[in-house]
């Protein structure tokens, strides 16, 4: 009998590895529903079992990253010090929106493997902007850019959390030569006026047109999947209190986008929707809408069903 599960488990191995090659849809489904089923198959808390729950955390962060929390908590029962387990909790954490639980893992990271940059860097930049704490965020910055000085986007979260603690000059600096580095990017060149203005966006009427960009693509989008005119006129109102009174750095008016569908998705609990979908639809990284959304939220002070933006009718 032990010899026939030795057999199945190498059959099934050797069946995932396949489907993981085909780099599919399908095929990645089909590994999912596998490495399932291996899991049935290996000692509970074994180093089989771990690895298998390691793969099926990273084929499931963004689109069900409460299912990969729990599979990383499992592989961390047996591997407590690896790093890249407990970065993938940073983002699984992240993607649902439970920044000080994304922090922590981050930091534990950090501890685990001191030398890897981006740790550092994802640590302070949830720091800065999901938690809104600049202070704490420059020491882990800091060390991101030491370890890590040619990557702009590196560069560039430094300059904007010295820019919010009042080290304007050292910020401008260190945005113009992430400017230097990436000078096609856009965000770049924005986050150099930003500073430049001492935090405030220069040119309102031209950030009240990307503000009116931000609402008609989230228009848009929202119809095309079929949601209904309420919901949209909830998104529009969620929007307008918002932008209203804020100088807001719109850099990517499609993150903002689809922060607002996907904040009206969790109000009302909208079935299929999750970060990593609608992130996906919009082409922009999970991780810059779930800092947004976490942005909105605080601001407004969301709850499910929010009277303010979702209709009883």
């Amino acid at each position: 009998m032990e010899e026939r599960e030795e057999v199945d488990v190498e059959r099934l191995r050797a069946r995932i590895e396949r489907a993981l090659q085909r780099n599919d849809a399908a095929s990645t489904a089909l590994a999912t529903h596998l490495l399932e089923k291996l899991l049935g198959l290996v000692p509970a808390g074994s180093a089989d079992a771990a690895a298998t729950h390691r793969q099926l955390a990273e084929l499931r962060a963004e689109s069900a990253p409460w299912k990969a929390a729990l599979h990383l908590r499992a592989a961390l029962q047996v591997n407590p010090g690896d790093d890249a387990l407990h970065a993938m909790m940073g983002l699984s954490q992240a993607l649902l929106g439970n920044y000080r639980a994304a922090v922590a893992a981050y930091g534990r990271a950090v501890r685990c493997a001191p030398s890897i940059g981006w740790y550092h860097h994802n640590l302070g930049h949830l720091l800065d902007v999901a938690l809104d704490d600049p202070k704490r965020a420059e020491a882990p910055l800091r060390a991101a850019v030491r370890l890590a000085p040619d990557h702009d986007e590196v560069v560039a979260s430094l300059a904007h959390c010295l820019a919010r603690v009042g080290q304007k000059e050292e910020a401008l600096k260190l945005a113009k030569q992430a400017r230097v580095q990436k000078p096609n990017k856009p965000a770049h060149r924005e986050l150099v006026e930003w500073i430049e203005a001492d935090g405030v966006e220069p040119r309102a009427a031209a950030q009240g047109d990307r503000q009116r960009e931000v609402a008609d693509a989230f228009d848009a989008q929202m119809r095309a999947v079929g949601y209904a005119d309420p919901m949209i006129s909830g998104a529009h109102r969620l929007w307008g209190d918002f932008a209203r009174g804020r100088a807001l750095r719109v850099v990517k008016t499609a993150v903002y986008a689809a922060a607002v569908e996907y904040a009206m998705a969790s109000l009302t609990r909208w079935p299929g929707a999750s970060q990593a979908s609608v992130a996906r639809r919009y082409g922009v990284s999970p991780g810059a809408v779930s800092t947004r959304v976490a942005e909105l939220r605080e601001a407004l002070g969301l709850r499910s069903f929010d009277p303010r933006y979702v209709s009883k009718s």
